[in-house]
């Protein structure tokens, strides 16, 4: 399952299979997503914080178009290497996916 209810998520911990153990197409579940305006796609970048303390932030949104060729390499989202995940592929939720989440926490109360 991807994670971006919590308004990111990265892809090192998405499967490519389900819970029986069947194959899941993430560029599909991905574009899903994205088509339905929920979440964006983002590698990480290199930030340097005011202080000089190096850190990480999302780059410019991969347009629709490039994601499935992005997702096809495991490299882009699995587990990467490089502890600092620079280059990681990420996903960002949306104002629409935020105020989606508000009116279901709305609803529950």
């Amino acid at each position: 399952m991807i994670c971006a209810s919590e308004a990111w998520g990265i892809l090192a911990y998405a499967t490519n299979s389900n819970d029986d153990g069947h194959p899941v197409d993430l560029p599909c579940v991905v574009l899903g997503l994205v088509d339905r305006g929920w979440v964006q796609v983002h590698r990480l970048e290199p930030w340097t914080a005011p202080n000089g303390q190096a850190g990480v932030m999302y780059g410019p949104p991969i347009p629709r178009a490039e994601i499935p060729e992005v997702l096809q390499d495991p490299a882009t989202w699995d587990d990467p290497e490089d502890p600092s995940w620079v280059g990681a592929v990420t996903l960002s939720a949306t104002q629409t996916w935020r105020a989606l989440n508000r009116q279901n926490d709305q609803a529950a109360e």
